[in-house]
């Protein structure tokens, strides 16, 4: 399996798609000073309570940053299963002497490390170069706290377990329409549904609020396997 997943990153460069990542990172670290600034912009505004908080930044800025990486995932998907689904190029793929099955796992799980690690990494980045920031000219009013940054550090890798797999329902329907567009398009309403849920439920407040956004992991995780488990027997009894 690795080293179907290291031919997996040679045929596909990966170059655009870091390139993008960090480029994401640039604008979600833009979105965080932003939040932090609004409480002092208007604070006449009931909404901006959201905004007090290190947590309500944080969880605003991972929303963001799940949408746009699932979305790239997605993008990702297109050219690493459908569009070679959808080709000639399913000749040369059913051609290497492994299991149909095995070829379709290994892009599957180099699109979704991919996409875990690249958010992993630019959340990590966004937050330590805010909260050094912040330890010499703070903006939010809230005083750091080992505990408030163990709980954003878990909403971290939670978030970005939740942008690898929420991408594998996009591929379903890229797949099952042979697609691009559709999986583009699919990317986009999962991610905005997701944001809008997370925004309203999460933001809501509560002490449940870190076993509400592990719960959505791991069922996302549920999904995403049952989906690439489908498509997998979809694939094995395909004819060419």
């Amino acid at each position: 399996m690795l080293n179907l997943i290291k031919l997996e990153i040679k045929r596909n460069r990966l170059k655009g798609y870091i390139t993008a990542g960090l480029l994401i990172t640039v604008a979600v670290l833009g979105l965080v000073y932003l939040f932090a600034a609004i409480p002092h912009l208007d604070a006449s505004d009931t909404d901006v309570q959201i905004f007090i908080t290190y947590n309500g930044i944080a969880t605003l800025s991972l929303v963001v940053a799940t949408a746009c990486f699932s979305i790239l995932s997605s993008a990702m998907y297109n050219r690493f299963i459908v569009e070679e689904y959808a080709s000639k190029k399913v000749f040369l793929l059913f051609s290497y002497p492994v299991k149909r099955s095995r070829v379709l796992l290994a892009k599957v799980i180099t699109v979704f490390l991919f996409t875990f690690v690249s958010m992993l990494f630019s959340g990590v980045i966004t937050f330590a170069i805010f909260f050094t920031t912040e330890a010499f000219v703070p903006i939010c009013q809230e005083a750091i706290t080992m505990s408030t940054l163990f709980g954003i550090a878990i909403s971290l890798i939670a978030y970005s377990i939740i942008a690898a797999a929420l991408a594998v329902i996009s591929l379903w329907f890229g797949y099952w329409k042979k697609s691009a567009s559709v999986t583009i398009i699919v990317g986009v309403i999962v991610s905005c549904v997701f944001g809008s849920f997370a925004s309203e439920i999460l933001l809501a407040g509560g002490i449940f609020n870190s076993v509400i956004v592990l719960v959505i992991a791991a069922a996302s995780i549920l999904v995403a396997f049952v989906l690439t488990k489908a498509l997998s027997k979809k694939i094995s009894t395909m004819e060419v």
